[in-house]
C-alpha cells in the first residue's frame, strides 16, 4: 500500500520546522515563550525547577507522536507484502541501528563552525554522502551503493578530525535522532506483537506506567544519568517517552482502517466543521497557555471536560470518525493534568504528566491538521510541509549540513547576517522563518522527486 496519509506528513513537517527555527531564533533577547521554558532567557541556563510548556517544548512530542503514527502505516504495508514476524525484527534491528548511526554521522560530519573554505566545502560533502547510504534504491542490488556511502562517510570524519581538528567521540552525537531510534526500536516491536490485540497493549502501557512512576520515585533516571560510561548509551528517559508512543500505534491503527477505506477527507464535510476543527486549535492554544502560566489543574480539567464534551457531541452527530481520536485524547490530557501537582509538568527531567499531555495535544493538531490538508491540500503551504515531512531526516539537517555551509562558500552568509541588525530580534525571527521554509521547500522538491532518506 503506498498511499500516505497527508495530514501526517504535514504535522510532521511543522515539527521539523518548529525544531530547526527553535534553534536559530535570536538568543536571549525574545520573550519567555518564545524558548524552552526550562531554558529562560538571557542566559539560558537549564532550571529544572522551572515546571510547564512553551510551543518550543511541543515540537519534540509531537515528532515522537508522529514517528508513533506512522509505525503501523509501515508495518501494515510491510505485513501485507508477506513479512514474517523474524524479517519484521530483523529489519527493525536494521533500522534501529541506521539511525543510531545517523545520531552520530550527521555530528562528526558537520564542520561549519571551523574557519576558512574547506570545512564547509567537506561539510557539504558529507551531507551529499548520506545519499548513496541512505537513500531509497529501486534497484535490486543496493549493498555495493551503500558501502560506498559509508566508506565516504567514514572518509570525510577522519579528514574531519585529521585537518579541522574535529573530535571523534561517543559523546558526539545528536541527542534528538539517538532517543527516538530507541523510541523506534521499543515501539516497533511493542506495536508488532500486539498489533492485533489491544488490550495487551494497554496492559503492557500499564506496566510501563508503573515502571515510570516508581523509577522516578527510585531516583534510578537521575542515577544512570550521573554515570559518564553509561549515559552516553542508555538513558531512562528511553522507557519514559514510550508512555507518548504508545498511544500514538494506536491513532496510527485507526489512520490506517481510514486509509483503506479510500478517500479519508470524503467525510469532512458540512458547516459545523468550520466550528469544529478551529475550537479545535484554539483549544490547544489555550492548553498551551494554561500549562505556560501554571494555572490550577483542576481550572484546566474543568475546562478540558467542558470543551471535549462539546467536540465529541459535534462528532458523534457530525464526525464521527473524530471520535475515536477525542477519547483517548482526553483521558491523557485530564490523566496528564491530574499528575502536575504530584510531579509537575516538565521535559527535563521528563515526567509522566508531560508525555499524556502533549500526547493529546498531539493528537488534536493532527485533527486540526486533517482540516488544512481537507481545504489546502494543493497549496504551497501543505507541499513545503507535507513533502518535507516525507524526508525527516534530510530536513531535519538540511539547514545545518548544506544550507549554512553553501551561504558560507558563496559568501551568501553576509547577506544572511545582514538581515538581523543589531537591536532588531524580529527581523531575527524573520530571518530564521525565512532560512528554514527555504530549507523545507528544497527539501520538499526533492520529496517530489521520489528522493527520499530512509533509515
Amino acid at each position: 500500500m503506498k498511499q500516505r496519509y497527508l495530514s501526517l506528513d504535514f504535522l510532521r513537517g511543522l515539527t521539523i520546522f518548529g525544531m530547526v527555527f527553535s534553534a536559530i531564533i535570536p538568543y536571549g533577547v525574545l520573550p519567555r515563550w518564545m524558548y524552552h521554558i526550562q531554558n529562560p532567557p538571557p542566559t539560558h541556563e537549564l532550571n529544572t525547577g522551572v515546571t510547564g510548556i512553551s510551543w518550543v517544548d511541543l515540537v519534540f512530542p509531537v515528532f515522537i507522536f508522529c514517528m508513533g503514527a506512522a509505525i503501523p502505516l509501515s508495518g501494515r504495508s510491510r505485513i501485507e507484502k508477506g513479512i514474517t514476524a523474524g524479517g519484521y525484527v530483523k529489519s527493525t534491528v536494521e533500522r534501529f541501528f541506521m539511525l543510531w548511526f545517523f545520531s552520530y554521522a550527521y555530528v562528526l560530519l558537520n564542520f561549519n563552525t571551523a574557519e576558512g573554505v574547506w570545512p564547509q566545502i567537506f561539510t557539504i560533502l558529507g551531507f551529499m554522502a548520506f545519499f548513496p547510504l541512505y537513500m531509497v534504491l529501486k534497484r535490486k542490488k543496493t549493498l555495493p551503493i551503500r558501502i560506498a556511502g559509508l566508506a565516504a562517510i567514514i572518509l570525510i570524519i577522519l579528514a574531519g578530525h585529521f585537518w579541522f581538528g574535529e573530535v571523534i567521540s561517543v559523546q558526539r552525537r545528536g541527542i534528538i535522532i539517538f532517543l527516538l531510534a530507541f523510541l523506534y526500536l521499543f515501539g516497533s516491536l511493542i506495536w508488532y506483537f500486539t498489533r492485533d490485540n489491544i488490550k495487551m497493549r494497554i496492559n503492557i502501557y500499564l506496566l510501563l506506567f508503573l515502571f515510570t512512576y516508581i523509577t522516578k520515585e527510585a531516583g534510578w533516571p537521575a542515577a544512570t544519568y550521573a554515570n559518564p560510561n553509561i549515559r552516553w548509551w542508555f538513558n531512562m528517559e528511553y522507557f519514559y517517552f514510550l508512555l507518548l508512543l504508545i498511544p500514538a500505534t494506536g491513532i496510527g491503527d485507526i489512520l490506517h482502517k481510514r486509509i483503506r477505506q479510500g478517500n479519508v477527507y470524503s467525510n469532512i464535510q458540512g458547516k459545523i466543521i468550520h466550528l469544529f476543527f478551529p475550537l479545535t486549535l484554539l483549544f490547544v492554544v489555550w492548553l498551551c497557555y494554561a500549562f505556560y502560566m501554571n494555572l490550577s489543574a483542576t481550572l484546566i480539567i474543568s475546562v478540558s471536560i467542558a470543551v471535549f464534551a462539546f467536540l465529541l457531541y459535534i462528532a458523534f452527530k457530525k464526525l464521527p470518525q473524530y471520535a475515536e481520536f477525542l477519547f483517548p485524547a482526553a483521558i491523557l490530557l485530564i490523566c496528564g493534568t491530574a499528575m502536575v501537582p504530584l510531579e509537575g509538568m516538565t521535559k527535563v527531567p521528563c515526567t509522566i504528566a508531560y508525555c499524556f499531555a502533549t500526547c493529546s495535544i498531539s493528537i488534536l493538531l493532527l485533527i486540526f491538521s486533517d482540516y488544512v490538508c481537507k481545504y489546502l491540500p494543493t497549496s504551497l503551504f501543505v507541499k513545503i510541509f507535507s513533502g518535507a515531512g516525507m524526508n525527516p531526516l534530510m530536513s531535519y539537517i538540511a539547514f545545518d549540513s548544506f544550507i549554512v555551509p553553501l551561504m558560507k562558500v558563496t559568501g551568501a552568509i553576509t547577506l544572511y547576517q545582514a538581515a538581523y541588525p543589531a537591536g532588531c530580534p524580529l527581523a531575527g525571527i524573520a530571518r530564521a522563518a525565512i532560512a528554514v521554509l527555504f530549507t523545507m521547500w528544497a527539501v520538499s522538491l526533492l520529496s517530489r522527486k521520489k528522493i527520499f532518506w530512509k533509515a
